[in-house]
């Protein structure tokens, strides 16, 4: 298989491992400070691994231009927006549906992709993301019978609301990073992804702790109480970060999208093995459907 395959499937794991992550420490955290571990205890990894890859692979650090500071600004928001929705849906379905409603990104990373970047997916390939949504409908009716008026009215629920905004600012904010990481220049993909996560996670953190030292300060003292943990979560999220972004640039956003769905097995594997939340038929359903979703990417 292509490298970015390789790393995309290990930006799906480490992101699955960031996610079970937050999810156990929000009822600890809240909502704000179980997202802002993801960010702030990323700090050290990104940037220690930016100067050791810059020292191993003889690598420069890229100088910041006016398009990079632009899109990772513009991405940087959107992705607090987007980890702060996600750790809100963990309120209202289960671990496993409610990372499913984000998945809603994939369709719509596609669309901000040929707007932005001018890249249209092929025939097969967005069947392929077709699928993967069906899949995500699956998933959302996990819980319920599935029948035509549970469809109905789960479109119109408060969480589908909050699960769409929450697809809607990763699938803008997977665009604008790839234009980021694109941006830079003097250096190779891995150096110029690398430099694009430790800049976003800085700016993460100034911006979202800024304001929970203003609205919401008892969390923001309880996440350096909570270090253990959010370490964990800062590494893997430092790590998916890398290999999503380098994905973005070595290959197209769409397609890695709709390959890191396989997070979602990922992700039902954690809520059966360690929530012991108990799959449905529905969800073994969208597993299925899923993994088809999935090699019709690879194999297109």
């Amino acid at each position: 298989m292509a490298v970015w395959v390789w790393v995309t499937l290990a930006a799906a794991a480490a992101q699955t491992i960031r996610g079970a992550g937050q999810r156990g420490l929000k009822p600890k955290l809240g909502d704000f400070g179980a997202s802002l571990i993801r960010f702030s205890y990323a700090i050290p990894f990104a940037w220690a691994w930016i100067y050791l890859y810059s020292d191993l692979a003889g690598q420069t650090i890229p100088v910041w231009n006016q398009p990079f500071l632009f899109w990772v600004t513009i991405a940087a928001v959107m992705q607090i927006i987007f980890t702060v929705t996600l750790v809100i849906l963990f309120s209202h379905r289960s671990f496993a549906a409610g990372t499913a409603f984000s998945k809603t990104e994939v369709v719509q990373a596609a669309i901000f992709e040929a707007l932005i970047v001018g890249f249209v997916v092929s025939f097969q390939v967005g069947l392929a993301i077709v699928i993967g949504v069906i899949a995500v409908f699956f998933l959302s009716l996990a819980k319920s019978s599935l029948t035509f008026g549970n469809l109905l009215r789960s479109l119109v629920t408060r969480q589908t609301a909050i699960g769409l905004a929450s697809g809607a600012s990763l699938g803008f904010c997977t665009v604008a990073y790839r234009v980021a990481t694109d941006s830079l220049e003097g250096a190779d993909l891995m150096m110029r992804a690398s430099l694009s996560g430790g800049v976003s996670v800085l700016m993460q953190t100034v911006l979202l702790g800024g304001f929970m030292w203003l609205r919401a300060r008892d969390q923001l003292i309880a996440t350096f109480v909570e270090w253990r943990v959010s370490l964990i979560v800062g590494l893997s999220g430092a790590v998916a970060t890398v290999c999503w972004f380098y994905a973005f640039s070595a290959h197209a956003v769409a397609p890695v999208r709709a390959v890191g769905q396989i997070e979602l097995l990922f992700v039902l594997g954690i809520s059966f093995f360690y929530f012991r939340e108990t799959p449905s038929w529905k969800e073994l359903v969208a597993m299925v459907l899923l993994v088809i979703s999935i090699v019709m990417v690879l194999l297109g």
